[in-house]
């Protein structure tokens, strides 16, 4: 069914072997009957668990931070194309169960450490910015896309690639389709000029106190 359209919370609970996290939908602010439509992504070792739910329309929570244990964070962020995504980031590989239960409405993802290190790096986080591409240390080329989420005043994403020296190479600012209610997807192509062999890319923007820059620093080599 379609009925709920609405993220109520996002909750957590530390099992014996696994950690749980339960995704309550309401319509509007109600507890909905039953689950809708949804869908999952996650890549082995990438230490990122998308649930995809294209009817959600609002959310009551947006974000949250687990100090221990496999979970790390997860961000509830308007989708591209319509809907919303909740994102889960984890400290290692993971094993996981999905499960739907209704009366009300609960989506579970149960996490379990597969026992290995993440093949590569998390998605850089860095004050109101997710930077989910390229990840740090990452070999970029062009054009290059640089894709994420944030909450930065007024939706504004300025992207700034440095050589080893500090000289801007390239500098773009884009917005994301949200700030207010909760995390706004982000993307942009960039091309790119002659690039050294290692740069820094930046993603964020100045603060409201004194305009000083707030957001994700990453190094970046040029692919060979």
């Amino acid at each position: 069914g379609y009925d709920a359209d609405t993220v109520l919370a996002v909750r957590y609970g530390d099992h014996a072997d696994f950690e749980r996290a339960v995704i309550d939908l309401g319509t509007g602010q109600e507890s909905a009957g039953t689950v809708p439509r949804w869908t999952l992504e996650s890549t082995k070792g990438d230490g990122l668990l998308r649930v995809n739910l294209p009817s959600a329309s609002a959310t009551s929570v947006s974000d949250g931070r687990f100090d221990e244990g496999l979970l790390g964070s997860f961000h509830v962020v308007r989708a591209p194309e319509g809907g919303m995504v909740v994102d889960f980031l984890t400290r290692e590989a993971f094993l996981y169960r999905v499960l739907e239960l209704r009366d009300p409405a609960r989506l579970v993802v149960d996490f379990k450490p597969a026992g290995e290190r993440l093949k590569v790096p998390l998605p850089a986080e860095g004050g109101s910015t997710v930077l989910l591409e390229p990840r740090p240390k990452a070999a970029i080329s062009d054009p290059l896309t640089v894709s994420g989420y944030s909450r930065n005043f007024e939706a504004a994403n300025t992207i700034t690639l440095t050589g080893p020296r500090g000289r801007v190479l390239v500098r773009r600012t884009v917005r994301s389709n949200d700030w207010s209610h909760t995390w706004g997807y982000f993307e942009a192509t960039l091309d790119l000029p002659p690039f050294p062999d290692r740069g820094t890319l930046k993603v964020g923007n100045g603060t409201a106190r004194d305009g000083s820059f707030e957001g994700v620093e990453i190094p970046v080599q040029a692919a060979r």
